[in-house]
């Protein structure tokens, strides 16, 4: 319920796309930052993260929920 309110009281968009994303897979801010479109896989439901720590590829779980947000994200920006 908390995450929920704080999550909801962020204005901007891209802001908010950015911490759910952040929350909802577990990445830090900087691989955040340096995801591209094609790195979000929809049909697999994972986010492929390219060097991350440790200078090391890997795929983290989408979440329908997350893959919806950002859905709206690219609409709005698009």
């Amino acid at each position: 319920e908390e995450i929920t309110t704080f999550f909801e009281s962020i204005a901007s968009l891209k802001q908010r796309t950015i911490l759910m994303t952040a929350y909802a897979a577990g990445l830090r801010v900087s691989e955040v930052v340096h995801l591209k479109i094609t790195d979000i896989d929809s049909r697999r439901m994972v986010i492929r993260v390219n060097q991350g720590k440790i200078r090391k590829d890997r795929y983290v779980m989408l979440s329908p929920r997350l893959l919806e947000i950002l859905r709206a994200y690219w609409h709005e920006a698009h």
